[in-house]
């Protein structure tokens, strides 16, 4: 792998500047990648979509971070290829029904992954910090947004595989292959039981009353500016004259 990628813009639902414990709680399968393993082709011929979901572990309330490996398997004749840009998005799935669970938890900036000859799989790091309840199920998905390329004009992902079975998880596509982003949010899903993305993912737990939320932070700046002002104010009176 040549090289690491560490989007952090684009976050929803977090509590900014909120600092995390210092045990987190780390889910990964990326050690049992044997290198070359990999699934596709994501990003072209209509294949919108590519996911990982898991369960929220024991003693966590917030996901940090979530990690892929790609790789651009370009294919096709054309000699002026399209690079494959993609979102990523944080949601909370039902693995029975397969949909997704309520609004999206975190979105990612558009990402361009470099065209290249061969399989040169990058670590694409997402820095999330979202709120999660343990035992719930959440799934990590990527979204082509010019997935409606065709052969010979495309080039294509890949995602690194896990040697492994996780439990409680697997990588998941969608039923319609041709899915824009909202028919990815509403409709069904689909996975191969027992079948993991090389993925990591980083869950910690953050005490709820730890740090005031952004609101409740600026109304007691409020409250304590107009305290300050008061005072001065009484002290001015009482000054004599």
């Amino acid at each position: 792998m040549k090289k690491t990628v560490l989007i952090t813009t684009a976050l929803l639902g977090v509590a900014a500047g909120t600092p995390a414990l210092a045990a987190p709680i780390v889910v990964s399968t990326l050690s049992s990648w044997d290198g070359g393993s990999s699934i596709g082709d994501f990003g072209s011929s209509g294949f919108s979509g590519w996911g990982q979901f898991l369960v929220a572990p024991t003693g966590s309330n917030r996901l940090l971070d979530f990690t892929f490996l790609l790789s651009d398997a370009l294919k096709g004749s054309n000699t002026n290829p399209v690079p494959v840009t993609f979102t990523a998005h944080l949601v909370q799935y039902n693995p029975f029904t397969r949909y997704v669970v309520g609004p999206l938890l975190y979105s990612s900036a558009p990402v361009t992954v470099p065209l290249t000859a061969g399989m040169d799989f990058d670590t694409y790091t997402f820095d999330i910090d979202a709120k999660v309840t343990a035992g719930s199920t959440y799934m990590m998905f990527l979204f082509a947004t010019n997935f409606e390329l065709r052969i010979p004009d495309d080039s294509r992902l890949r995602l690194a595989t896990a040697n492994t079975d996780l439990g409680g998880g697997a990588y998941n596509i969608p039923w319609d292959a041709e899915s824009d982003l909202d028919e990815l949010l509403s409709g069904q899903w689909r996975f191969t039981a027992g079948q993991d993305l090389a993925f990591s993912a980083t869950f910690d737990f953050r005490p709820p009353n730890e740090v005031p939320e952004p609101s409740a932070a600026a109304l007691l700046a409020s409250a304590g500016a107009a305290g300050l002002w008061a005072t001065r104010r009484r002290s001015t009176t009482d000054l004599p004259r």
